[in-house]
């Protein structure tokens, strides 16, 4: 039985990649507020992705509990369909899409080259996310040994050395100060692309999901029981957030564009921000199902956020690509983008990666090889 609560997170987190994204066109109104809104405060969504995902294989890896071996081939042949194979499509249909419109030299087909850009995730700049999956799926028995761990001993003290652990590994990665212009080119790319890769930035969250899995039923009913130590705990985390940004462009001087590349999802402020985002999201969810019933409100919004939902991973292919074209029309014609334009703009991309992803599951519906290599459903 499907959980709609998880289910239902997808949609919430297609909000905030698509705000991260459009994010880039806040820097021309230069406004601190709705720069922070779209790059600093949709950051949670990544990370929650990987709550989700998770939740996921927690739910469905039967041997889990109690202990059996699992059969990796089986596994990873389940998973390189589901996942792998969209991301190559779309990777290859993106890096088509660029060397279509952009001079020649761009884009390169030599088979090292499209290796290389397929290993690292640069066939579009959202495109990393799937590369770290696909690792997290391949390194599963390690993450699934470490969940057993968890599960046969105290809970609490073991996320708390893995939360420790974790903001000590993101700091040192986005913090590193090493110089690599004397290494070999295959060490400097490994390493200059480490955040393109390494699941390890995520796998708090990620074991997260997992236990929120095993433990579905106790976990929403603390929540419940804290309900108000989750909204503060939400409340704080955005005020850290903010403060943080403000203080950074007041005191020290920072320009917008900094605080994307200091305040993102792997600082303390972001895991923080992610953690309290999750539980809040779980929380808010679950009210929002019960109460879809009794109000015509919220009953609008959760038709809304399950339509968006069932849709997610279409729309986060298909995004990027009517970006590009909002961005070039407003190169085009000159337009000058300001709070109102960007907020109008950031609407216009939701609604019509929405649109194009229900036109592709209808043509997909067509073609079952198409559907296979894009969504990798059969």
């Amino acid at each position: 039985m499907r959980n709609k609560i998880i289910d239902n997170m997808r949609g919430l987190c297609m909000l905030g990649v698509i705000g991260i994204h459009i994010g880039s066109l806040a820097l021309a109104p230069n406004s601190f507020t709705l720069y922070l809104l779209l790059e600093i405060l949709s950051r949670y969504s990544v990370p929650s992705f990987f709550f989700i995902s998770g939740y996921g294989l927690a739910c469905t890896d039967k041997g889990l509990l109690a202990g059996s071996t699992l059969n990796y081939i089986d596994f990873m042949k389940k998973r390189l369909r589901g996942a792998g194979l969209p991301y190559v499509s779309w990777s290859l249909f993106y890096m088509l899409y660029f060397w279509l419109i952009l001079p020649p030299g761009f884009v390169s087909w030599e088979p090292l080259h499209v290796a290389f850009v397929l290993f690292f995730g640069l066939g579009c700049y959202h495109l990393y996310f799937m590369v770290i999956l696909l690792w997290f799926y391949g390194t599963y028995p390690l993450w699934r040994k470490l969940l057993r761990i968890i599960i046969h001993h105290n809970h609490a003290f073991m996320l708390v050395l893995l939360f420790i652990f974790q903001l000590l590994f993101n700091w040192w990665t986005t913090h590193p100060g090493v110089n690599t212009s004397t290494w070999s080119v295959l060490a400097k790319n490994f390493f200059d692309y480490r955040l393109n890769y390494l699941p390890l930035h995520y796998l708090l969250i990620f074991i997260g999901g997992g236990l929120a899995a095993v433990y579905w039923e106790k976990f929403l009913a603390l929540l419940h029981k804290y309900a108000a130590g989750v909204i503060i705990l939400y409340l704080a985390s955005i005020g850290w957030d903010v403060y943080s940004c403000y203080d950074a462009v007041k005191s020290k001087g920072y320009s917008l564009l900094d605080l994307a590349n200091t305040y993102h999802q792997l600082s303390p402020q972001g895991l923080v921000y992610t953690i309290g985002s999750i539980l809040f999201f779980c929380l808010a969810l679950d009210w929002l199902e019960k109460k879809n019933k009794e109000c015509t409100l919220a009953s609008l919004l959760y038709k809304a956020i399950s339509v968006l939902s069932a849709y997610s991973m279409l729309v986060y292919f298909v995004h990027p690509l009517l970006l590009d074209w909002i961005t070039s029309a407003a190169n085009y014609f000159g337009i000058i983008m300001t709070v109102k334009k960007v907020t109008l703009a950031y609407v216009l991309l939701v609604c019509g990666s929405l649109a194009l992803s229900v036109l592709l599951t209808r043509l997909f519906a067509k073609c079952s090889t198409a559907k296979l290599l894009f969504t990798g459903k059969r």
